[in-house]
């Protein structure tokens, strides 16, 4: 029984350690692609950036009891 769990989780972190070679892979595969991702991404938060810092410079809502 106690083999049985020991190479269930053997198998487990073996498919785990693919799963990030994989991520890994596309990742930098995405990064080298001769396009410029490095500025899309940059540009993407920026873009968030700025929408979640207007978010924050609006007037705080009213009370609810005035």
């Amino acid at each position: 029984m106690k083999n049985t769990n020991t190479q269930k989780i053997k198998k487990q972190r073996g498919q785990s350690m693919v799963e990030y070679l994989v991520v890994t892979a596309a990742i930098i595969a995405a990064l080298y692609s001769g396009e410029d991702v490095m500025k899309e991404m940059q540009e993407a938060w920026k873009g968030s950036y700025e929408g979640y810092s207007y978010t924050l410079s609006i007037a705080e809502m009213p009370d609810e009891d005035h």
